[in-house]
């Protein structure tokens, strides 16, 4: 029995391997070996031979004198490419390599005109698109480029990044590119906002915003708030103010007064959205951040921090950006409540500049204290953009350092205080 089985393990091997080598020898004769190692002329000569009515073999023929260094021959090549093309005019590929075989030679009309068969054969191809583009580029013929390109960023949004990134190149124009190169749909507006984004293109971003909004295309809130966190990435803290208040008008929230710059100061919102200019919360040993709702200085709730005394937590975990004017006096203020802090180093209201540098804090709270304001008054220098508005507790070196006990936050005000 155990050589019965062998037998005819045997007898499928064989056969397997007579399938194998007259796949071999049936593609050779075909001429279908143009991706296999070891391939040469005299091959695809003798495969052409067998079968003269097959384009296959005249196609690498033509491919094998265009790329391969040792036997590089663009005329000769374009020859072959043109006999596969006689045999079947169908096939995009033939065109496109005819098309870089004649830019080699220089003869730009010739290639030109090739790219366009190509296209008719198949004109919703990437491939074709994509070649042809680049192409045109290599000749300057920037106008005649794109459209190719245009098509790529509307039906291959994938691609989109490939495409800015040849045309950042070929013309470093942000204003071209958005007038003439990127289609005017929502889709696609985003896609090049996206990729402004990652290559922190501030000025083209923020032209191409204005663009979307002056075409009619409300952004969602996740592209408002997207924009607004690249915004103020690069320091643009007052237009991404600006972005934020139409949002919040948008979404039928009150947006901060002139006067009053805080977003959401006295924690009345239910969620904290945790970026633009809201609240921003991050976890840190030792202390818990969380709005509590049965305690508040006015209103219905305010925000607590609760120090475990096991921690010397340098706190700066609760903050918020603001929008400021240059060569401004402002007042920040708040009232804080604090039960049972412990150490030396107490919570206070801390503000620092983006960009030009301030910076200015309100005095400490420790131990057991009812509700108490505290401020902080500042001037911001010459060409503000604004700054981060945040409670602080820095560590400290004293023995007594392990921090414990509850603070209460309510009521932040930022107030710019106006000339009399």
């Amino acid at each position: 029995m155990p050589d019965m089985k062998r037998n005819l393990f045997f007898c499928f091997l064989v056969i397997f391997l007579c399938l194998a080598v007259g796949y071999e020898i049936f593609t050779l004769w075909r001429g279908k070996v143009l991706g296999q190692k070891g391939f040469t002329k005299e091959s695809l000569l003798e495969a052409a031979e067998v079968d003269p009515t097959n384009p296959e073999p005249f196609y690498k023929l033509g491919v094998l004198h265009q790329w391969n260094l040792l036997n590089l021959n663009v005329k000769e090549s374009n020859a072959y490419l043109q006999k596969a093309i006689e045999k079947n005019p169908l096939e995009q590929d033939y065109w496109l390599n005819r098309a870089k075989g004649l830019l080699k030679m220089e003869e730009a009309k010739a290639s030109e005109k090739a790219l366009e068969n190509a296209i008719s054969v198949f004109p919703t191809g990437y491939q074709g698109r994509w070649i042809a583009g680049n192409l045109l580029l290599q000749q300057g013929d920037i106008e005649k480029a794109l459209p190719h390109f245009s098509y790529i960023l509307t039906y291959y949004p994938n691609q989109s990044r490939s495409v800015y990134d040849v045309w950042t190149i070929a013309n470093d124009d942000p204003d071209f590119m958005l007038e003439k190169l990127v289609p005017r749909d929502p889709s696609s507006l985003n896609q090049y906002l996206s990729y402004l984004y990652e290559t922190g293109d501030k000025d083209a971003a923020i032209r191409a915003w204005n663009a979307k909004v002056s075409l009619g295309q409300n952004a969602n809130r996740d592209e408002s708030l997207r924009y607004v966190e690249f915004l103020i990435s690069r320091s643009e803290l007052n237009e991404a103010f600006r972005v934020w208040k139409a949002e919040l008008r948008e979404q039928d929230l009150a947006p901060s007064s002139d006067n009053h710059l805080i977003t959401n100061g006295g924690f009345e919102t239910g969620q904290i959205a945790g970026g633009g200019f809201d609240w921003r919360m991050s976890s840190v040993p030792g202390a818990e951040v969380s709005l509590d709702r049965s305690v508040a200085f006015e209103g219905k709730s305010s925000m607590r921090i609760k120090f475990n005394g096991k921690e010397n937590v340098d706190f700066r975990h609760l903050y918020q950006y603001a929008s400021l004017k240059p060569d401004t006096h402002y007042v920040l203020k708040a009232r804080m409540k604090t039960k049972g802090v412990t150490t030396k180093s107490g919570l206070m209201l801390e503000v620092f500049g983006v960009g030009p540098a301030f910076y200015g804090t309100s005095s400490a709270l420790t131990g057991d204290n009812d509700w108490t304001e505290v401020t902080v008054d500042f001037q911001t220098p010459a060409e503000s953009q604004g700054g981060i508005i945040r409670v602080r507790r820095p560590a400290t070196s004293k023995f007594d350092r392990l921090i414990a006990g509850e603070v209460w936050i309510d009521n932040v005000q930022l107030i710019e205080m106006t000339s009399q």
